[in-house]
């Protein structure tokens, strides 16, 4: 998709033109219909959205994220470029920030227009267009940022939501937030069809659908984690004793009865190793190479199997790579060891 980009305070940000679309479409259905009235609307949009989720992303950053910000056709998203765990209270922070932000830009603009203009200017009269373009300024950031903070997954709101219930231990916090986030879009929509906001009904049922569908998908996760979980304890004992019976037969288990991607390739790094325990480093390398997509074996895994492989060169190799992108000290004494 076409898209703009530019980098802000260090942020990485991608306007896609869907987003521009959707401004226009919106100014004109507010009623500003001149070209320099639409244009203005734009830009309200885009710096009250890419204001909020700045809040994301300076919040973020505090926390040790690196945030890139994309404005997309249904508003804006602030990513991490790097995926690193965050604890749910910082969580909480990070999505209640971008809310915060559009708030008091909202407020400080109410206060700038009904307080501070008539005591400066009394006798000063705006032009009804420049009236209500302040009016849509003051909308887009205070009802924005309250509709934002609806407890419905994936709305500001939704992610609070989730990492306040991951804090209480209660539960499954994505489950909760789902289940909670059913409901609330369903009232939410209807409120909004009422209101003749068509587009509200419509992105509610969107909100429904992703929901649904991400307590499904969750509960296959659990299921998973479960069977990963039982792998985990008992693989230490099995590396200890070798015993590659047991790594092949409960690995092809695990595999066999995987749902996401991630058992699976945790369970093919047990049979890999299982294999070359068992003698048979060729089979073991064949199956590394049997990770599911945009999954890699553990360095450790991959080395030891690449080793009894006889695959020395490749080994070499691939510890440089490691050993350069992440400047560990450890990897790089184990680089000079191989190289000696």
């Amino acid at each position: 998709m076409p898209e703009l980009s530019f980098s802000i305070f260090r942020i990485r940000v991608r306007v896609q033109l869907w987003f521009l679309a959707l401004a226009v479409l919106i100014g004109t259905s507010s009623g500003f219909r001149d070209p320099a009235s639409v244009m203005v609307f734009c830009g309200i949009v885009f710096f009250s959205v890419l204001a909020h989720e700045l809040g994301h992303a300076f919040t973020g950053r505090a926390f040790g994220l690196s945030p890139a910000i994309t404005l997309h056709a249904m508003g804006g998203l602030t990513s991490w470029e790097q995926n690193r765990n965050i604890t749910p209270a910082r969580s909480l922070a990070i999505s209640l920030a971008g809310p915060a932000v559009g708030l008091f830009i909202g407020v400080a603009l109410l206060v700038l227009g009904w307080v501070a203009l008539p005591v400066l200017a009394p006798d000063y009269h705006a032009p009804a267009i420049a009236g209500r373009l302040f009016a849509a300024a003051v909308s887009v950031n205070i009802v924005w940022s309250l509709f934002n903070l609806a407890p419905v997954v994936p709305l500001d709101g939704g992610n609070a939501l989730r990492s306040f219930w991951a804090l209480t231990k209660i539960g499954d916090a994505d489950i909760v937030a789902r289940a909670v986030s059913i409901p609330v879009a369903a009232a939410i929509g209807v409120v909004l069809g009422i209101w003749g906001w068509i587009f509200g009904p419509i992105l509610m049922l969107l909100y429904i659908g992703q929901n649904v569908t991400g307590i499904r998908v969750r509960l296959l996760v659990r299921a998973d984690e479960k069977i990963q979980s039982a792998l985990v304890e008992q693989y230490p004992a099995w590396l200890a004793a070798k015993d590659s019976d047991a790594m092949i037969r409960e690995g092809t288990r695990a595999r066999a009865a995987a749902k996401t991607p991630h058992l699976v390739a945790y369970a093919t790094e047990i049979v890999a190793m299982g294999q070359c325990f068992a003698g048979d480093a060729r089979s073991a390398l064949a199956t590394l190479g049997t990770m599911p997509r945009g999954f890699a074996p553990s360095l450790d895994v991959a080395l030891h199997v690449l080793d009894a492989a006889g695959e020395k060169a490749a080994a070499l190799e691939l510890l440089r790579r490691a050993a350069e992108s992440s400047k560990d000290p450890d990897l790089m004494r184990r680089l000079a060891e191989r190289q000696a």
